[in-house]
């Protein structure tokens, strides 16, 4: 009997509601192994699976835990449904200069716009979206309380684990990209499995560029998709601040070489 081929890295997982859920299995890490299917899946707001055929996919993954990225705004207009045998966590993983949340809601918007305008004020001159954007990106990393519950999380073993935002793209992009980075996948990789975003989200990407100039499409496309630059600045903050990503992964989350040697032997295979 042909066995049956294992989904190519990556790919999207079908569903009727919404794009641009999958999974991280069957990554190559640098040692050889690969990343254990079945176990890390990411997506967006799952108020958005609704139908009968979306429910079945999504039990048929059967969480042990949902790790909410989003702000309480978010989840309280769009709360993702009980899923059965998950356990729900939300922490979100955007934060403002003070520390609270960071609302893309509707009603945070009053509230983004007054964080950007501090922070052109402290820049000293008036800042283009997307560069505010850039600097945010390159903070997520660091002192992140939804990061940290998400190691601890992975060292816990409690897969399978969804984590997710709205669109599964900015906040669980960056999560995907340092899961990845701590379980040794080359950043190119890395890199190459957040930028899949674009792909499973181009009609959206598309249909928000009609019209618009060309001077618009950077910032468009990092806000209906993920933008290379933000994402490979984020890698290259952590390495600007640490002299490794494994000193990086020891101090954020504690990971010293046992602890992250550990990690690995689980969440990879050969």
């Amino acid at each position: 009997m042909e066995q049956q081929r294992q989904p190519v890295p990556g790919s999207e997982i079908t569903l009727e509601g919404a794009v641009n859920f999958r999974e991280l299995g069957g990554y190559a890490a640098a040692d050889g192994r690969r990343v254990r299917r079945g176990l890390l899946y990411r997506g967006g707001n799952l108020d958005a699976l609704q139908s009968p055929a979306d429910r079945a996919a999504l039990e048929s993954w059967h969480l042990r835990d949902i790790l909410d990225l989003r702000s309480a705004g978010e989840a309280d207009k769009h709360p993702d449904p009980p899923v059965p045998g998950a356990q729900y966590h939300r922490v979100c993983a955007m934060r403002m200069q003070d520390g609270t949340e960071m609302d893309f809601s509707s009603t945070g918007i009053q509230r983004l716009a007054a964080e950007k305008a501090a922070f052109e004020r402290e820049a000293g001159h008036p800042v283009h979206d997307f560069e505010w954007f850039s600097v945010l990106y390159r903070q997520m990393p660091f002192g992140n309380p939804a990061y940290r519950l998400l190691f601890r999380l992975l060292e816990e073993h409690r897969g399978p684990l969804l984590f997710h935002c709205t669109c599964g793209k900015d906040r669980t992009g960056i999560a995907a990209i340092l899961v990845l980075l701590a379980l040794g996948v080359p950043r190119k990789l890395a890199l190459t499995d957040y930028l899949l975003t674009n792909v499973y989200r181009r009609r959206i990407i598309a249909a928000s560029l009609q019209g618009k100039t060309p001077r618009d499409h950077r910032l468009l496309l990092s806000v209906e998709g993920v933008s290379a630059e933000m994402g490979a600045g984020a890698i290259d903050e952590i390495l600007q601040r640490y002299p490794s990503y494994e000193a990086y992964f020891e101090s954020e989350y504690g990971l010293d070489a046992k602890r992250l040697s550990a990690l690995r032997d689980f969440y990879l295979t050969l």
